[in-house]
């Protein structure tokens, strides 16, 4: 937080802060019905602060858009918002999720030619998606623990580390075992990043939560696109077999798993080098860290040019109304990790899911919802890990690699629009 953060202020008194005025901020955020909702399932504290953080994100709101500004000396500034640079960074989360997904189903073909004693190789694909469940498990639990912005890192990171390592395989074992270690970080990916761009995101914009998945059909096309490169010209002829494949004849898959890497690492570099993302206040308040989060929501706020909506006094407001004390530093009684573990299934209480039945009309709605991701969840990976196999089967038999990779750019093209 040292990046972010102001210098260190004198206590309350002289700093000027009218707890009085403060306080009467304070008027709306405790929700009778929000209260009842997550029960013992979180202390009040820290739901109070979090709904106060919520409305100083409001009062922040997005900001503009791409503004460029010339300042002194000739100097150009690059004044997009916050939330506009971090819809771009947390969708490198999105684009390297499909780096995996796409890439596997890419380089499968190749791998089947030059490897011996492979089965199915599909089982790559079962590795890869075993994966995904643990990672999407691990992270999701895990963001809440370490903190939001390590998992922010380490996914993309170890996505992008894996990938060039996987392009080092000399036998399918290893190759299956390393794609299950990219499926732990790409399963990561999306749950982290959207919870990121959630908590940072004033509400009255969170729906651009779902036009993040427009970087995922932008990954398809940069896959494609690479294959198209690669794996058209570097790659054995498609009757090939493990004893008339070498090595030197089939390094197109390789190429093309490295060049992936390079992007998720060169994606990893901008977010901790270049995107300065301070950790969540949410995160900061559970682990009791107030004065960390009343920095962070002021950074964004001096991000987007607008004044600093929170101040320590307002949550030292909320401390005092419930009897709670505070050190010097702003800090409270952190949350525990059962505590943190409780809120997280605070979701998958029963009587959550007997609502979506309580009514005849609301449980039809509910499980055609639940069909339709169903079917999605079965038919996406099913299309896409086996389109470069059936392409390679249907239009190379009396063409060539080079036509099938075209069509794989259109179909990924056509996906995007």
């Amino acid at each position: 937080m040292d990046d972010i953060r102001h210098d260190k202020k004198a206590p309350l008194e002289s700093e000027g802060i009218n707890l009085d005025h403060d306080a009467g901020k304070l008027t709306n955020i405790d929700d009778l019905e929000v209260d009842t909702f997550y029960g013992s399932s979180t202390t009040k504290a820290y739901r109070l602060k979090s709904e106060l953080i919520g409305k100083c994100m409001e009062d922040i709101g997005m900001g503009w858009y791409f503004i460029p500004e010339i300042r002194l000396f000739g100097k150009i500034s690059d004044l997009t918002r916050f939330q506009w640079k971090l819809f771009v960074v947390t969708g490198f989360g999105w684009i390297v999720d499909n780096f995996a997904s796409q890439g596997i189903g890419s380089v499968q073909p190749p791998i089947k030619q030059e490897f011996s004693g492979i089965v199915q190789v599909s089982y790559s694909s079962v590795a890869y998606y075993v994966g995904l469940i643990l990672g999407a498990s691990f992270w999701g639990l895990s963001s809440d623990l370490i903190g939001r912005k390590p998992a922010f890192n380490c996914t993309v990171l170890i996505a992008g580390m894996f990938l060039c390592a996987a392009a080092g395989s000399l036998n399918f074992v290893a190759f299956s075992a390393l794609w299950a270690v990219i499926g732990t970080a790409a399963g990561g990916n999306v749950p982290v990043d959207s919870m990121i761009f959630l908590e940072f995101v004033p509400g009255s914009h969170q729906y651009l939560l779902t036009a993040l998945s427009a970087w995922w059909n932008l990954s398809q096309l940069i896959v494609s696109l690479i294959a198209w490169v690669f794996l058209a010209n570097f790659s054995c002829p498609t009757d090939a077999t493990p004893e008339t494949c070498s090595r030197s004849q089939n390094m197109g898959w390789r190429y093309t798993l490295i060049t992936l890497g390079g992007l998720a690492l060169a994606f990893t570099f901008i977010r901790i080098f270049v995107f300065k993302l301070p950790e969540t206040p949410r995160y900061l308040l559970s682990q009791g860290r107030d004065q960390d989060a009343v920095d962070a929501v002021n950074h964004v706020a001096r991000q987007n040019g607008k004044p600093e909506p929170l101040t320590i006094g307002m949550l030292r407001e909320i401390d005092a109304r419930l009897g709670i004390s505070t050190n010097e530093e702003g800090e409270t009684t952190r949350m525990s990790t059962k505590e943190i573990v409780k809120e997280n299934m605070q979701a998958f209480r029963g009587e959550h899911y007997r609502a979506l039945f309580a009514t005849r009309k609301l449980a039809r709605q509910t499980l055609i919802i639940w069909l339709i991701w169903l079917t999605v969840g079965i038919a996406y990976p099913l299309f896409f890990a086996f389109l470069p196999s059936y392409l390679a089967t249907k239009f190379t038999e009396t063409t060539s690699l080079y036509l099938t990779y075209r069509n794989y750019c259109i179909t990924s093209a056509v996906g995007i629009v």
